[in-house]
């Protein structure tokens, strides 16, 4: 199992709850692109991005404080 341990900035984690809607109001910057990109939260395949699992779950925990992934014991 996979813990989350990537810090996202403010902007950062309002860019990925952009990616996480239907319909998007503002395009995502540059430096949050890769940043996302890097940790694993979006895919840039045919260069549209696009949430992965791991970003809906950094966004549930950073808005819940709740992981959607057990702890390991």
């Amino acid at each position: 199992m996979s813990t989350i341990s990537a810090i996202l900035l403010a902007d950062e984690l309002k860019s990925l709850s952009q990616l996480a809607r239907a319909v998007r109001t503002q395009p995502v910057s540059g430096r949050h692109r890769e940043k996302l990109l890097r940790a694993g939260f979006v895919l840039g395949e045919t260069g549209a991005l696009t949430i992965t699992t791991m970003g809906r779950a950094i966004l549930v925990f950073e808005t819940t404080r709740a992981s959607w992934f057990p702890i390991p014991v």
